[in-house]
């Protein structure tokens, strides 16, 4: 292996190409296959030289500056077919004309990254970026399937103009699928992608009447459990009826401060700090039907915190029979809403799982598309599934890695001989991090117990 890191090629120096005010263009390495490897073209082949032929493939930088490989191919013809047949080049590709290393690194990036980065990145122009990245995602996605997970969470995200169904594995926290519509026709071709339905013992949902209605026509022996937070949300949203018609009734000086309290007001007494909770209960203390919306409103919250399923419907009855007292007319939607899904909120109770998961993962997704502005749906939903489902494993997106395929490869000569030592030799492969702890220096420094390794690089 060459100082370039690519095997099966001779290797010259690198050339800097300047302009004219000695700004630096690009870098050239000038690089010829040391195997005369050549694809088949007949079986009676008889193959003469034609002469060379340079192509330039792009790959990772070597400095500031993009860096083009300048490869000598061998031409032949064959005597047999007249077919005009060239020297095979390891570690590019043909295609696109840049080295797999470039191509993989490039794509891993755009996942995470605009293709607008890519450029200042990796010195490739953002349409090429793009073509690399739509060429990987139509291998990985073309024929793309999944595996029904046993809890499984749909919700609609705004994407594009448009509502768009997103379903999720809950349990384990992968996105699987995203759809161009949210309608039960288009959840039903999406799930078409969708093996092992039997799996689905769990269904996350929010109040929506149509996901509803699928997953007992799908999933007939799933539970369909609705996500508690859209529930205690209307809890909110009625109470914030009451403080919005109130207000105007408080004493002038309690009103000025009321305007920074809004975010307050929507959260759980018991979140809030020592002092959020005397500055609500000062305002509440100027307002009686204020503070019985309040009350009724935080006891809401707290059938959720019950034991069992028969605890909570009983501490949810005694809720109804505290509303009603007083504020019942307030309260009524919030009664119907859970009268209409009682058994799939408190379905809860048995397969404790909300929908918080896809509520993330909506965030997620909506990050990619606020960052990538004006990209189409197709893409949006190839990098998304690209990024959080299983295809590609996490450690890709966090650290780049090399693999040397011997041990004794390139990093011969760079290592201590006793590093060779067959006690040390524990694998067949290398995987060498791009990075390391500053804390375990930093402890080596002070301790007077840092010892440099003598590495000597070849000039």
């Amino acid at each position: 292996m060459n100082w370039l890191r690519l095997d099966g090629f001779d290797v010259g120096d690198p050339r800097e190409i300047r302009d004219e005010d000695g700004r630096l263009l690009e870098i050239q390495v000038d690089c010829v296959p040391n195997k005369l490897d050549v694809d088949l073209c007949c079986l009676a082949r008889k193959l003469v030289k034609n002469g060379t032929r340079i192509v330039k493939y792009r790959d990772l930088r070597l400095d500031a500056a993009p860096t083009i490989l300048h490869v000598t191919r061998q031409q032949y013809q064959c005597k047999s077919c007249d077919s005009t047949l060239y020297q095979v080049v390891p570690h590019v590709d043909g295609r696109h004309f840049v080295t797999e290393r470039l191509r993989d690194a490039v794509v891993i990036s755009s996942i995470k990254r605009t293709f607008a980065d890519i450029e200042h990145v990796y010195g490739v122009d953002e349409k090429m970026a793009r073509i690399l990245f739509r060429a990987h995602a139509d291998r990985e996605l073309l024929n793309y399937r999944y595996k029904a997970p046993r809890v499984l969470g749909i919700d609609e995200n705004a994407l594009l103009g448009a509502q768009r169904a997103v379903i999720c594995d809950v349990e384990n926290g992968f996105l699987l699928d995203m759809h161009p519509g949210c309608t039960q026709s288009d959840v039903r071709r999406g799930l078409d992608r969708m093996d092992d339905w039997g799996n689905v013992e769990v269904w996350c949902q929010d109040m929506a009447g149509h996901y509803k209605g699928l997953a007992k026509d799908l999933f007939p022996k799933a539970a369909i459990v609705v996500d508690k937070f859209h529930l205690l949300k209307m809890a909110n949203h009625w109470w914030s009826k009451v403080r919005i018609t109130e207000t105007p009734k408080l004493p002038l000086e309690v009103r000025k401060g009321t305007p920074g309290m809004v975010r307050l007001f929507d959260k759980h007494w018991e979140t809030m700090t020592r002092r959020q909770q005397d500055r609500v209960a000062e305002v509440l203390e100027h307002s009686p039907r204020m503070k019985k919306a309040w009350t009724v409103k935080e006891s809401f919250y707290y059938f959720y915190d019950a034991p069992t399923r028969e605890d909570a419907e009983s501490a949810y009855k005694d809720w109804v029979q505290f509303a009603k007292a007083d504020q019942h007319e307030v309260w009524k939607p919030l009664m119907l809403t859970v009268a209409r899904w009682r058994k799939e909120i408190f379905n809860y109770f048995d397969h404790p799982y909300t929908s918080g998961m896809v509520e993330r993962m909506n965030r997620s997704i909506g990050d990619i598309n606020r960052a990538g502005n004006g990209m189409d749906f197709q893409t949006l939903r190839a990098k998304a599934i690209l990024r959080y489902s299983h295809l590609i494993p996490d450690w890709r997106f966090n650290m780049h890695f090399m693999e040397a395929p011997e041990p004794n490869g390139w990093l011969d000569g760079l290592l201590d001989d006793d590093a060779h030592q067959e006690e040390d030799t524990f694998d067949e492969r290398y995987m060498i991090g791009s990075g390391f702890d500053p804390s375990i220096l930093a402890a080596d420094l002070e301790a007077g117990s840092f010892d440099a390794p003598s590495i000597g690089f070849a000039g």
